[in-house]
């Protein structure tokens, strides 16, 4: 299922999550073309995922001070190419922009959806911030700047309801793991997919992980490590009997118990937890 393909949101749903008129919506439909894609007369509008992250891009530039017309253009322009998108998010990212790495991270959103963001931009911003640190230590700066825009941008991508009864998958970083862009890549795309998703986010601890899967009807885990000094394979071992399903995700995990399938990438942890490629 692609982001385009994704659950379908009605306009009173989708003018309540943007806090928005239904008129407005319909306004800006009938004055700049900016709807449900596939829209037909005589038919109930539906709102695709990509279909809200547009529109609610639209609500920023104008609440921002754009006039509508120009934000409208603005989310309609011919998309850029995945190499410009990331020498213009890196270069606001070493300009310590934020506010520029968030409206270029919120279009790729629109464009690409989640995974693709993720693969063809974030990741390999990342990786030139990353090679810049090794010339120069002091630029810390810019990887925050950097981190703090693409966690933000996931946090906005659209969430429908989760569907009804559906396995509940829980994210979580081993101890003393730190990295948790990966998984909020992860979250972000499981919730575009109606997965009810929990995150416990960076450093849980070992004990704490074990009281969570006791707390919750968790059906999945995902553990992730960086860097091989962090993964510990004893958590699997505690957290085995508590969930039908425990994968481990990260380059720091060589290996691990029979029966613990590894994530390798975005795209392959997607398909694996939702059984859809």
């Amino acid at each position: 299922m692609t982001e385009d393909e994704g659950p379908a949101w009605t306009a009173g749903q989708v003018a309540r999550h943007l806090g928005i008129a239904e008129s407005t919506l319909r306004a800006w439909h009938r004055r700049y073309g900016v709807g449900p894609q596939g829209a037909q007369p005589g038919r109930y509008r539906r709102y695709r995922p990509a279909d809200v992250a547009r529109l609610r891009r639209l609500r920023d530039l104008i609440d921002s001070g754009m006039l509508a017309s120009e934000a409208a253009r603005v989310v309609q322009d011919d998309p850029a190419s995945a190499g410009q998108d990331v020498a213009e998010l890196v270069a606001a990212a070493l300009a310590l922009n934020t506010d520029r790495c968030r409206l270029l991270l919120d279009d790729a959103l629109v464009r690409r959806g989640v995974v693709e963001t993720w693969d063809e931009l974030c990741r390999p911003a990342l990786a030139a911030v990353d090679d810049g640190q090794r010339t120069d230590p002091d630029c810390v700066d810019v990887e925050h700047v950097l981190s703090w825009a693409i966690l933000a941008a996931l946090h906005r991508v659209p969430r429908p309801q989760v569907t009804p009864r559906a396995p509940i998958v829980l994210l979580a970083c081993v101890a003393d793991e730190q990295h948790t862009l990966p998984l909020e890549a992860l979250s972000a795309e499981l919730a575009t997919r109606r997965v009810p998703v929990r995150m416990l986010g960076a450093a849980t601890p070992t004990s704490s992980l074990v009281h969570a899967l006791l707390a919750t009807r968790v059906h999945t885990l995902v553990l992730w490590a960086q860097c091989a000094a962090t993964a510990n394979s004893e958590i699997l071992d505690l957290a085995r009997p508590h969930v039908a399903r425990l994968s481990t995700a990260g380059p720091g995990w060589t290996g691990g118990p029979q029966g613990v399938l590894h994530l390798t990438d975005l795209p392959a942890a997607v398909s694996v937890l939702t059984g859809q490629p």
